[in-house]
């Protein structure tokens, strides 16, 4: 009875590959991940893994895509933590073939350890994006660029903004409640409006700025919680000379505007983190009116699609907000959507900077076509320190640390 039960456990069991070296079980493995043969790839490759020297990072690092690919995602998020906390770079974090592994819950804290040794531009392992069977999110962006290193050892970046015209950065100053001035080409820093000269409250919590009319749009604070109050402020971008200042209707209580936003049309718009309000300005107008209250979470950034869409980050997720019905409903996602500190959109697409689990990420979260229901994001960049970032012509950019801005290639 024992021989045949055996017996008919063999005929079940699909034979196992087999390698004479770590040569030709790369071969092999290669092979089977161009016809998309998954299982086969990882077990060829675990072989190689198995026959080579120790602690091999190439061979370690095709195990965790062979593992990513034929849907082993927790072994494959072990073996890339093994890799980052060896210093080995890979490109885990771009690279789509990785992109269910990015959905794990403990991926920020890996993608926080890769980001301190950035990938080369090629990757180690074959790519098999376009193998049948592979998960595809789209075409990863290209490695960081750095922009711009500049001497600023006293700032506290809190919003980035970027002058494709003048080529300067932005970048509003949190601790000192002032908008500095980057050049991108010189790398010269200097003061662009304080709280003396533009009327700024104790801390500056939003920039959008409006290239089609030259304006700078600011919010500022001071206060929190029952305390709060907001202003919004409107410089010439030129040379940062005060506009407008405009205040929150009569009667508003307390409200601190942790972000604002343009329109195509002009229109102004700042959302509350206080009172969970959308607050806005039309154009030629000199205060700001309630627009509308959400019902959803306590608002942190805010981006425009459009005259009439805009899109809210909020404490419990992305709302999809309709200013002209008043109406709001929640992104839909797998993943948790919390944590933005920025927001911007572009072509059905949101970018910003979230925080998770202690990194901070870079990501492009791509929308269908209702504007409702979210894929899975892409990490463009991630790291420990807080970062700040804006949507440009040509990139994305981000502070990055201590003195660095970096641009983030879109393709």
């Amino acid at each position: 009875m024992a021989l045949i039960f055996a017996f008919l456990l063999c005929l079940k069991t699909p034979p196992q590959p087999a390698c004479s070296d770590v040569a030709d079980c790369r071969a092999q493995a290669a092979a089977a991940a161009r016809r998309g043969d998954f299982e086969t790839y990882h077990d060829l490759a675990w072989k190689a893994v198995q026959k080579g020297r120790r602690n091999d990072p190439e061979l370690m690092y095709e195990l965790a895509h062979a593992q990513a690919l034929s849907g082993h995602y927790d072994d494959a998020l072990v073996m890339l933590e093994r890799l980052a906390d060896m210093g080995i770079p890979i490109d885990a974090a771009t690279n789509d073939d990785f992109v269910k592994v990015r959905l794990l819950p403990r991926w920020a804290e890996v993608a926080a350890k890769i980001a301190g040794h950035p990938a080369p531009p090629s990757a180690t392992a074959p790519n098999a994006s376009n193998a049948p069977g592979a998960a595809n999110a789209g075409v990863p962006p290209a490695p960081p660029d750095e922009a711009v290193t500049f001497e600023a050892a006293a700032l506290t970046p809190s919003a980035l903004a970027h002058d494709a015209v003048s080529k300067r950065f932005v970048v509003a100053d949190r601790s000192a409640a002032r908008l500095v001035v980057i050049d991108e080409i010189s790398r010269h820093v200097v003061n662009y409006a304080s709280a003396a000269s533009a009327g700024f409250l104790d801390e500056l919590t939003g920039v959008a700025l409006d290239a089609r009319r030259g304006d700078l749009w600011i919010a500022s604070a001071k206060g929190q919680g029952d305390d709060a109050s907001s202003v919004v402020h409107k410089l010439q971008l030129v040379s940062g000379r005060r506009l407008l200042e405009a205040s929150l209707p009569d009667g508003t209580g307390a409200a601190r505007l942790v972000g604002v936003t343009v329109t195509p049309d002009g229109t102004v718009y700042a959302v509350d983190g206080v009172g969970a309000r959308v607050f806005r300005l039309r154009p030629g107008a000199r205060r700001l009116e309630q627009a509308m209250r959400l019902e959803a979470g306590r608002p942190t950034a805010v981006a425009a699609a459009d005259d009439r869409v805009l899109y809210v980050a909020t404490t419990e997720g992305l709302l999809r907000v309709d200013v002209g019905s008043r109406a709001s409903a929640r992104v839909k996602s797998v993943e948790d959507l919390t944590g933005f500190d920025s927001l911007e959109w572009r072509d059905g697409s949101l970018f910003g900077v979230q925080r998770a689990s202690g990194a901070y990420l870079v990501v492009r979260v791509a929308l269908d076509a209702a504007g409702t229901r979210a894929q899975p994001r892409a990490i463009l960049a991630a790291g420990t320190e807080p970062a700040v970032g804006t949507l440009a012509t040509d990139g994305f950019y981000y502070v990055a640390g201590s003195g660095t801005i970096r641009k983030l290639k879109l393709r």
